[in-house]
Formats: structure tokens, sequence, C-alpha cells
């Protein structure tokens, strides 16, 4: 296996980062943002060295040699078969520090995820922080909420020809037509992704796009598509994986006041900032419906200079 200079993150550092979130974030929250940067760590690492797999049986003959850079700990893969593996962790950084191995899951979610091409999430069955041998770790196949499905496109000229690499700010008090944009969008087969305060099912009813993927902003987190309106971390990182791995795709950001709302209106323009240059660069649109009369003409103003208006 070629060696390629690679940097995770020392324990210490690994430690104190999450004791600093968990007094910003809370320790719930804290928790899911280290198995996030673990998933993003594993990802980059298997794509540093280009590597893919058929699926968990060859995963299990590569992935202790790819592990070992990271220096989390020493794993053992106890079993995998074809939508499942179970490995086992030895001298866990995180466990000697009492704490649960949310990086290490993460770290083998992205690995695997990035091998397979394929979604999979790692539970910690077992943890040696609460008085177990090892860490054991069962990493299971999921379905990809955001993936779109190809779409049979329409053979009728598109509606709307926005240039792309632009958000646009639509000022409507009803997003009925940010909504009539976007559909154009996905009926010419444009990667899609739909984020909305309304319920998905509705809006698949509603407007045909039983094809495209949602993410849905509410405090109900039943379903695997919620994304809880407080958590712009986790919203900006779903949103900036579908982007990049998608280029010229659309998304629709429906729901902005609700955002505003619960985050206040700094934080969400500086959502909007990080999504408008991930949009760029990647030659892609976003939509994004606002009420002009929920918000001040200052802070209007400030999301004219941020997108284009429509």
């Amino acid at each position: 296996m070629k060696q390629i200079p690679f940097f995770v993150m020392p324990g210490i550092a690994l430690s104190h980062l999450r004791e600093e979130l968990e007094i910003v974030e809370g320790e719930h929250r804290a928790k899911l943002m280290v198995y996030r940067y673990g998933q993003r760590c594993g990802r980059a690492l298997v794509q540093s060295y280009a590597m893919t797999c058929s699926g968990l049986i060859e995963v299990r003959a590569v992935i202790e040699p790819i592990w070992m850079e990271a220096g989390l700990s020493r794993i053992k893969v106890d079993s995998a078969e074809e939508s499942d593996m179970v490995v086992s962790l030895e001298d866990s950084i995180e466990a000697k520090e009492g704490k649960t191995c949310e990086f290490a899951r993460g770290y083998l979610s992205g690995i695997v995820s990035e091998l397979t091409g394929k979604r999979f999430e790692v539970d910690e069955v077992e943890c040696a922080s609460t008085g177990y041998i090892a860490c054991v770790l069962q990493a299971y196949e999921v379905v990809d909420n955001l993936k779109p499905t190809r779409q049979v496109e329409a053979e009728t000229a598109r509606k709307y020809n926005l240039e792309s690499g632009y958000s646009y700010l639509i000022k409507e008090e009803i997003p009925d037509q940010a909504f009539d944009i976007f559909v154009d969008s996905a009926k010419h087969g444009v990667p899609c992704l739909c984020v909305t305060r309304e319920y998905p099912e509705k809006v698949k009813e509603r407007w045909d796009l039983k094809g495209t993927p949602f993410l849905w902003l509410s405090m109900d987190q039943e379903k695997t598509y919620s994304r809880e309106p407080s958590n712009l971390a986790l919203l900006y990182s779903d949103m900036k994986t579908f982007i990049t791995e998608n280029n010229n795709c659309a998304v629709l950001l429906s729901g902005i006041e609700y955002l505003i709302s619960q985050n206040g209106f700094q934080k969400v323009l500086k959502l909007l900032q990080h999504l408008n240059d991930k949009v760029a660069v990647s030659d892609s649109t976003l939509f994004v419906p606002i009420s002009p009369l929920t918000v001040s003409e200052s802070e209007l103003k400030m999301l004219e200079k941020e997108m284009r208006s429509f």
C-alpha cells in the first residue's frame, strides 16, 4: 500500500476538542459533531489512497493497515458479511479518557462508506469506558437519504434558464415560484436536494418530486431525513456533502425564516455565505425563497448582496 502523508489529530487534541464542544454545544450535539468529523476524516483518508472495494469482504482485507494511519487504537475484524461488519478496538484513545468512541465510530463509517461507495453508519455496541474489555463497533448499511434517484428527463425545453454557479434570493410570500424553478431543474435531469419546513411527503405529492431527496427542518427527529433547525452545523454538513458530490446540482432551501427564528439572522447569513461558496465551486445553483416582510430592510439588503435577486 502506498504511504501518503495524512494528519488526523493527536489524541490529546481530540480530547480537548470534544470537551470544548460539550461546553459550547452540549454533550449530545458534541458527540454528533465529533462523529461526523470522524466520518470526514475517514473518507478523506480513503480518497488519498484512491482505493475502492466491491464489498465488506474486501474491506476486511484492507481495513487494518488503513485504520493504523490514525493511531486511534488497534483494530480487529470480528466478522464481515454482505451488509454488516463488527470490529473490536483495543487501547482506544477516546475510551482511555472515559468517553465513548464517537470519533472512531465516524472514522470507521467514513472509511467503509468511501471504500464501498455505499452509506454505512456505525454503532458502538460495547465500550471500554463503561467496563468492557474492548470497544466493539458495528458497521451496517443504510439507505442514503441524500442520494438522488435518476429521473426520466422531460423532453420539453426548460422553463427557466438561470446561470449556474450562483445563489438566487426569491422574494415572495409563498414559495410557489421557487418550487416551480426547482421542479423545472429536477424534471430536466439536474440532481436536486430540497430542504424544507413543510412536511416532505406533502411536498413530494404536490410537486411530483418523488425521486428527489429531502431534508425536513423539524424538531421531530423520528424521521431519518429530519434536521433540527437549531443545528446549523449538521444542516450545512449535509447540504455541503450533497453539493460537493453532485456537481451542477440544484438545492432549494425553503424555510429560511424558520431558521432565522431559531438561530438569529447572523448565523443563518453565515450559513448562506458558506453555501454560496460551495455552489460557486461546483457550478451548482441554490434557490432561497424568503418573505421580505419577515426580515428588516438592512437584513434583506445583506441577503441581496450575497445572492442574486430573482
